[in-house]
């Protein structure tokens, strides 16, 4: 069996380097400001960049995420001393602990079984305070990823924290279900700079725009707004992103 990417410390060590962008943290900073957040939890917190941004804003923050390694990382970034870093699930939190949840980095992709989708979310509901808001971003199923995602695509060199260079890529495996809606299994491949050539799979989920509004409804939610990209603009059938805010009834 491949072994799961986020408890694996060297690749842990290597994401913060590969996904160095600040489009979706910033966006999601204005966002929080926006609803008059004073509480946020961060679904999916990973290696804590956007938790930490968000404490040290003076927010009231929880980070939560089922890789132990990813947190072990967060626990040492600067500003996360304010954190309350969780190891688990939504469902260790108490209900009305926040006024928002996050979900960034595609961690909504990660619910693959649709029922579990549908738990995930009424948690969520649960540890929302009245009208409090959910948030977060999907990829557009509409756009053709198995093509974006191949070697020749992806493949990037970057420097190592730990000195030297590493060359990662990504590649499909498989595609299930219908264009308009389904699950995508690809390989992350990873060259470190002490020769080891490391290789996970982990399958994502693809919902189109209606799946995402009734899932959301059937939890308890209104959708308020959505967007199809970091820059605030509106969706679109070719829209990269689906970016959502939707708020508990």
């Amino acid at each position: 069996m491949p072994e799961l990417w986020t408890e694996n410390p060297s690749l842990v060590a290597v994401y913060d380097v590969e996904c160095a962008g600040r489009h979706d943290h910033d966006f999601y900073l204005r966002l929080a400001e926006n609803v008059g957040a004073r509480s946020v939890v961060d679904i999916g917190c990973g290696t804590g960049v956007f938790a930490s941004d968000l404490a040290k804003r003076g927010v009231r923050v929880i980070g939560i995420d089922p890789a132990a390694a990813m947190l072990d990382t967060a626990e040492k970034r600067e500003g996360s001393h304010t954190v309350r870093w969780i190891h688990g699930h939504t469902d260790a939190l108490p209900s009305g602990a926040t006024d928002l949840a996050v979900m960034m980095g595609h961690v909504a992709q990660y619910f693959v079984d649709d029922d579990e989708w549908l738990r995930s979310l009424e948690h969520v509901h649960r540890i929302l305070s009245e009208g409090g808001h959910l948030t977060f971003e999907t990829r557009n199923p509409s756009l053709d990823w198995a093509q974006r995602w191949t070697r020749k695509n992806t493949i990037a060199t970057h420097p190592h924290p730990d000195g030297g260079e590493f060359t990662s890529w990504v590649e499909v495996v498989s595609v299930a279900g219908p264009p308009e809606s389904y699950a995508m299994t690809h390989e992350g491949h990873k060259l470190l700079p002490d020769g080891r050539h490391l290789v996970t799979k982990e399958t994502l989920r693809f919902r189109n725009e209606y799946e995402i509004a009734t899932s959301l409804d059937l939890a308890g939610f209104d959708v308020e707004a959505s967007w199809s990209d970091w820059d605030g603009s509106a969706t679109h059938p070719d829209s990269p992103e689906l970016i959502v805010l939707a708020r508990r009834r």
